[in-house]
């Protein structure tokens, strides 16, 4: 079954009393909640928390995902650090950070498997990245969540078939999976149907955006290239579960939008559901549309 959710990434990471009305008044209730802003240190963590917490226990909305930092608090947050002293540390700070926030952990974790090392690193980060996996993989046991490791573009750990495939390879199904950011695949964007069907498998979540088909931009669907029919009819031929993350900058990020209710940008993935659901129809109609005096 195909779900969909909505990254508070989208929003900044933060809730915001603003945001909070605005998921009241929504159609949208699943989200992947961002752990980054409690490794900061930053003075809306607090009120984020205490918010996200209510709307949690009202049923408001419902812990779907959770994205881990890969930056923040001046510290790493790079689970293939080839200094293995630097990475047990990142294993250790990312259990504490899950464990101080249990309240809020849902059944998907997303986890960016490193920075952007050069290419010739890959080898032996990638088995460092295995085994801080590994050294998690009892925590994910115990809280019930999936590890699922996020298709990242240009240099990074995990930017190709290949390499996750061989991670997940390592592991159970039960708490490794894969996250399939659609727009990381860089200028491969005609290649996304079949690199679906190749990890669909092991996909458990997708961060749905769209590009220009060069680097990553996260619009929305049907505002780039993406042949969305196409990537829809691999989602749905998955015979599991699996969850569609809203990963989109909306217009909220502008300067005139910061005075803009939070509605705004829900109504605007609330709409871009509708269209991912209709993709082909719609685009059919787009196509055979005669503008008026043209």
């Amino acid at each position: 079954m195909i779900s969909y959710a909505v990254s508070l990434g989208s929003f900044g990471g933060c809730m915001t009393p603003a945001l909070a009305e605005a998921f009241r008044k929504s159609r949208l209730h699943n989200l992947e909640l961002s752990f980054t802003p409690y490794a900061q240190n930053i003075p809306e963590a607090d009120l984020s928390r205490e918010l996200t917490c209510t709307l949690l226990k009202e049923k408001t909305v419902f812990s779907s995902s959770v994205h881990l930092p890969f930056y923040g608090g001046g510290v790493s947050w790079d689970p293939s650090s080839l200094e293995e002293s630097e990475r047990r540390e990142v294993v250790a700070r990312i259990s504490r950070l899950i464990r101080t926030h249990a309240d809020m952990m849902a059944p998907h974790v997303t986890l960016h498997a490193s920075n952007e090392p050069p290419l010739s690193e890959h080898p032996a980060r990638i088995d460092q990245v295995c085994r801080s996996i590994e050294e998690l993989i009892p925590l994910a046991e115990e809280l019930h969540f999936s590890i699922n490791i996020e298709y990242l573009p240009r240099t990074c750990i995990g930017n190709c078939v290949e390499e996750l495939q061989y991670i997940m390879s390592r592991f159970p199904p039960e708490f490794t999976g894969i996250c399939m950011d659609v727009n990381h695949i860089m200028n491969r964007w005609k290649e996304l149907p079949g690199i679906i069907a190749e990890l669909a498998p092991r996909i458990r979540t997708f961060h749905i955006n769209d590009y220009d088909g060069v680097d990553e931009m996260h619009w929305f669907p049907g505002q780039g290239i993406l042949d969305w029919p196409a990537v829809m009819r691999e989602i749905r031929k998955m015979d599991h579960d699996v969850l569609l993350i809203f990963e989109t900058l909306n217009e909220l990020g502008t300067k005139v939008s910061h005075f803009a209710d939070p509605l705004f940008g829900i109504r605007q993935t609330e709409n871009a559901i509708w269209f991912l659901e209709n993709c082909e129809s719609v685009l059919t109609q787009i196509r055979d549309f005669r503008i008026p005096g043209n």
